[in-house]
């Protein structure tokens, strides 16, 4: 028997000494101390085992984790050996091709080598450096376009912001500051100068009203509102062939203007003409 045995046996003495002591006040007493060490041994032994599966876990995977590093190890050894069994290979198949072109001495062969290696390094160092100044070529070229892409965005969506504070506006002074805006962001915005034509027209500054309206037709030879603008300048400013010439023009390169030909009222002194009664017909 042995000391854990012989000190469990004790243990048990011991405690149904104390229980057959209590017995004779309280029976309920003596139940519970009855159950009270069986359920500690339960727990002992349940840890205990607990124990001995931890380690033999343990042990399997550091059993698993030498056995992995050993494999390891014998697959790094052999691919350094069959390496190093290669080059060696190589130099010698080189020395025997090298010695039957005709050089016979170690000298030569390390010189011609070293030629080659030198010729074959300058020619790869060309050509990455070929290759590295294309490749920064061209990702400079694609940064200048995101930047001017962005900038046209920008240039749009403020431009888009100014029309509407145009729009708003009902003092044409306030109007032309901000066509003036406009301007200075593109230049060959043939609408803007339109615009900015009838904001001067507003403000009877008609020989201005004119030239606003030959810079849009020099942009833009399409745009109808352009001729409408001029034919109003050169209404009042009593130019009335130009002014019934360039109303023609408007009215077919948008119809539409036809609408508003009887409620404008700086062709007043055209109304009376046979040409203008025929264009409202």
């Amino acid at each position: 028997m042995n000391l854990s045995s012989k000190f469990f046996t004790l243990l048990l003495i011991f405690f149904f000494s104390s229980a057959l002591f209590a017995s004779e006040k309280n029976p309920v007493e003596v139940k519970r101390l009855l159950e009270k060490p069986l359920i500690e041994r339960y727990i002992l032994d349940e840890l205990k085992d607990l124990r001995i599966e931890n380690m033999k876990l343990r042990n399997e995977v550091e059993r698993r984790i030498s056995k992995n590093e050993v494999q390891q190890t014998d697959r790094a050894a052999r691919y350094m050996t069959d390496t190093i069994g290669n080059i060696f290979y190589l130099i010698a198949a080189a020395t025997s091709i090298l010695i039957f072109a005709g050089w016979n001495s170690l000298r030569d062969i390390r010189k011609k080598t070293e030629t080659i290696v030198e010729e074959r390094v300058n020619q790869i160092t060309k050509k990455y450096n070929v290759r590295m100044e294309s490749l920064q070529d061209e990702m400079t070229l694609q940064s200048e376009k995101i930047l001017d892409n962005q900038n046209k965005i920008y240039n749009t969506q403020y431009i888009h912001s100014l029309w509407i504070r145009s729009n708003l506006e009902t003092n044409p002074q306030s109007k032309i500051d901000i066509y003036d805006e406009i301007i200075n962001i593109n230049a060959d915005d043939a609408e803007v100068y339109a615009y900015k034509a009838d904001a001067v027209l507003d403000m009877d500054e008609y020989e201005w009203a004119l030239n606003l309206s030959n810079k849009a037709i020099e942009i833009d030879p399409e745009y109808g509102y352009a001729y409408w603008q001029r034919s109003c300048a050169n209404a009042v400013l009593h130019n009335k062939n130009e002014a019934l010439v360039d109303l023609e023009t408007a009215i077919q390169k948008s119809p539409n203007l036809k609408d508003e030909i009887e409620s404008e009222e700086l062709f007043e002194n055209l109304k009376d003409s046979e040409e203008f009664k025929k264009l409202l017909s």
